[in-house]
Order: C-alpha cells, then structure tokens, then sequence
C-alpha cells in the first residue's frame, strides 16, 4: 500500500508524526509498503508506537535522535501516546467515512 492511498484520517498520523521527528515520519511511511491496506498498518502502527512509548530512550538512542533532531524520550514518548490514542478512533470509523485527499 502506498501512503497516497490512506485516508485523511491516517495520513495524519505521519503529518502530526513529521512535526516532532522526520525519523519517526520516515518509518510510519516506509511501514506502509508492507501492508496490503489501511487497517492492517493501522494495526502495524499501534505495535511500532507502544514499542516508541515502552522504550523512548532506546528509540531516541538508537536514531541519535536527541543529537540530529533535537528529541528527547519524554517528547518522542509523549508524542507515540497522542498517536496512539488516536488511531483507535480512526479504526472504529468505517473506511468509506472516513475522508479522502483530493489530489
């Protein structure tokens, strides 16, 4: 699947992703070709975020993040558990609701 293919509603999980970490942006996007369809990285998107939100410095370390993006565990923990409380939400509303970028 291509993010060019998600709804409104997850591409802006990357968007709110891209204004803390382009590091975290890269991955949620690069996550998608692995999934057939929305809900299934939806699904894939919760897993990699509650293991950001277990695990922040090992996130912020392993990326260097603190060095190159100026984040910290705190921020990149705070920011997996906005995410992660949005996409519950976003799979409880049926994909022809929810919205649709014109291109």
């Amino acid at each position: 699947m291509d993010t060019d293919d998600f709804s409104d509603e997850s591409y802006a999980i990357i968007v709110q992703a891209a204004r803390v970490s382009d590091t975290l942006k890269a991955e949620l996007g690069a996550m998608s070709s692995r999934y057939s369809n929305e809900e299934d990285w939806l699904h894939g998107a919760v897993k990699h975020l509650r293991g950001i939100q277990a695990h922040p410095h090992d996130y912020v370390d392993l990326w260097s993040l603190d060095e190159f993006e100026g984040v910290t565990p705190s921020k990149i923990r705070e920011l997996a558990t906005r995410l992660l409380n949005q996409i519950p939400e976003i799979l409880a509303t049926p994909l022809e609701k929810r919205g649709h970028r014109k291109w």
